[in-house]
């Protein structure tokens, strides 16, 4: 007994020890998008804002890191202590995990091969690596599965009220370990001993777990967030399972995707030769599944069947849903493996045997973990460092739906990323909206005086290949060529944007500056920034920028800032139909002010053909100095006709253009 026991004494700790090691070493440096959105969140928000309802304790937790690591002096992003926790907690539920097997099956070895494959599973691995939820619900899961055990084998109150409150925090940590009170209720209704004392037990679970998960979500949604109705709760609560990009009808490409989701909760490559070698184990160990206690057997049934039905359902390829279906797992394969019919050729064989598959999940995803954090291999990273380096702050950067929306803002503090599915949360899922919302967002940028640059998928997304899910547009049900004609207006004044090779393509809407230094602005292709008051109706055709004036009618450009002794004179191409001939432009100072100092007086020449002006700077240039804008009213008040601005431009520079 001695010796059988000794393990305990150092294999716990040491188990986690070396995991610990283990998972810090292999820190990702290339998070999933969940992770980016939690560390920007975290990073920029206050605590009362960080609460989502499918996992409410991780927000406000990432808060108490964050402003624990600032306490000491930490002024960077939190998302490395971030990563630190999960990688603790993950270390601690392999331990957790090795002593609950050993205490079921009093087999070390055995329970070790179990544990290994756990820890050193694929979906475990990295998101204890990673700034995710899963990890920590992962441990609140094991926590209870170690008190389901010890109701099945001694059910009382105070078993049952722990196990609910553990519960509680595992729902708290992911909605969907709601689907453990089935295994607790199966537990619990098998091992009591008569009808009384299973509604007194359940109660004893029930009530906790109603206290912690119902008392938090009405803290949250009434106290914290103020919402005032249940109207207001339920779609909070639900908002996800109502977009249906989830869910939908069980078929043959679900269960190919669920085939395709298990492989790689194991290994990236091979997960599925692995998974069948543990499945043989386990079955032909059927034997030592009976030796459990018959309650925690169904009760481990019944999760497995449980979790499996639902994420079936809901997503089966995604890996992140099925860890925590991983611990119920270990339990069986570790009794499995300790009444092993191998173990009648000699002692302790089948758990060996067992370590197999665990040693190939290390040889298999040590490497693989290793390529998928590390950032130099990051295709996304390199796109937005290439997209940095060919903007400047507060250009506007429309993005194909995906990570890169979040790396900019994390990597490279660029916040003025915007994409499709962004347009369409915020719009409720209106397409009309959201494509106004996009064109708001490009002639917002262009009359600040910003560059806009915009991907081709952006414009035109391609579909998802056969064995993905379908992209955000996809799923909204929009097509590529729907997408395209939204970026219509935009079209004429794109220009392709120079990365290096094997990148993506781009095109790009210069800055004001740039175009006044090089061509100008040609109104036959767009507005460019400009904006208009004092006009009965406008529209851009193929003659120019076509204006009805009222009174006092002005174009006035996006912010710009030259010097007039850099540049000769200003060049202004237009037809007008009025009658009114009086002509006026200003250079705005550096703070937008129009004056009649400022300005340059001419007079339209009677003709409705399109005439180009030259108005000379040189004397205005001794005069002052800075411009920050133009501003050209083309006449002084309009009487029933038409103006046509084809286009104005700056010549004769004196020096190079701004890159």
């Amino acid at each position: 007994m001695n010796h059988a026991q000794s393990p305990i004494r150092w294999l716990a700790p040491m188990l986690g020890v070396v995991f610990v090691a283990l998972y810090l070493l292999t820190l990702t440096e290339v998070h999933t998008y969940d992770a980016l959105s939690y560390i920007l969140d975290v990073d920029r928000k206050p605590w009362p804002e960080l609460f989502h309802p499918h996992h409410l304790l991780y927000g406000p937790l990432g808060a108490l890191i964050r402003s624990l690591v600032s306490a000491f002096g930490w002024q960077g992003s939190a998302a490395i202590w971030l990563q630190a926790a999960n990688a603790l907690a993950g270390a601690g539920g392999v331990a957790l995990l090795f002593l609950l097997c050993r205490a079921l099956t009093g087999a070390s070895v055995a329970s070790l091969a179990a544990t290994l494959s756990v820890g050193l599973s694929y979906a475990y691995w990295y998101y204890a690596v990673e700034v995710e939820v899963y990890t920590l619900a992962a441990v609140a899961l094991m926590v209870s599965l170690w008190l389901l055990a010890t109701m099945a084998r001694s059910p009382t109150w105070p078993t049952a009220g722990w196990l609910g409150l553990a519960q509680g925090i595992a729902v708290l940590g992911h909605q969907t370990n709601v689907l453990l009170t089935i295994p607790a209720l199966v537990t619990i209704g098998l091992a009591a001993n008569d009808q009384r004392s299973r509604f007194q037990l359940a109660t004893a679970y029930l009530l906790p777990l109603a206290a912690v998960v119902g008392g938090a979500y009405l803290w949250v949604a009434f106290g914290v967030s103020g919402m005032r109705s249940w109207a207001e709760v339920w779609v909070w609560l639900t908002g996800y399972a109502r977009t249906g990009f989830w869910g939908g009808s069980i078929d043959g490409a679900k269960l190919a995707r669920l085939g395709k989701g298990w492989s790689e909760t194991l290994a990236p490559v091979g997960g599925s030769i692995i998974g069948i070698v543990a499945l043989v184990l386990l079955v032909t160990g059927w034997r030592g599944l009976l030796r459990l206690p018959r309650p925690l057997l169904a009760g481990l049934l019944s999760w497995l069947i449980g979790y499996g039905l639902f994420f079936l359902w809901w997503e089966p390829d995604n890996i992140e849903f099925w860890i925590a279906s991983l611990p119920p797992l270990a339990v069986l394969l570790s009794a499995a493996l300790a009444s092993h019919p191998l173990d009648r050729l000699r002692a302790g064989l089948s758990g060996y045997i067992g370590l197999a598959p665990a040693l190939a999940l290390l040889a298999i995803n040590l490497p693989a973990i290793g390529e998928r954090g590390d950032a130099g291999r990051d295709l996304q990273r390199r796109i937005a460092a290439a997209l940095v380096a060919a903007s400047q702050p507060g250009d506007l950067i429309i993005v194909p739906d995906g990570i890169l929306e979040l790396y900019l803002p994390h990597y490279w503090k660029h916040d003025t990323v915007y994409g499709l599915n962004q347009a369409m949360v915020a719009s409720a899922g209106d397409w009309s909206a959201a494509c106004a919302l996009l064109r708001q967002r490009i002639d917002t940028a262009l009359a600040s005086g910003y560059a806009v640059l915009l991907a081709d998928e952006a414009q035109r997304p391609a579909p998802a290949p056969p064995d993905q899910p379908p992209t955000p547009a996809e799923r909204f049900g929009l097509t590529a060529e729907t997408v395209a004609a939204c970026y219509a207006p935009a079209q004429p004044m794109l220009r392709p944007l120079e990365l290096p090779p094997n990148l993506p393509s781009y095109q790009m809407i210069p800055r004001a500056n740039e175009l006044a230094r090089a061509s100008g602005w040609d109104f036959r292709a767009g507005h460019w920034g400009w904006r208009t008051v004092g006009v009965v109706s406008e529209a851009v055709t193929a003659a120019g920028w076509q204006l009805t004036p009222a009174l006092d009618p002005a174009l006035i450009s996006p912010p710009l800032l030259f010097s007039l002794a850099e540049v000769t004179a200003i060049e202004l191409r237009l037809m007008a139909t009025t009658g009114a001939r009086d002509a006026q432009l200003f250079f705005l100072d550096p703070s937008g002010q129009a004056s009649e100092e400022r300005s340059l007086r001419f007079t339209l020449t009677s003709t409705d053909a399109m005439t180009t002006y030259r108005l000379e700077l040189a004397e205005l240039a001794k005069q002052f100095d800075l411009v920050g804008g133009l501003r050209f009213d083309p006449v002084g008040a309009g009487d029933g006709g038409i103006v046509v601005v084809e286009s104005i431009r700056l010549v004769g520079w004196r020096t190079a253009p701004d890159e």
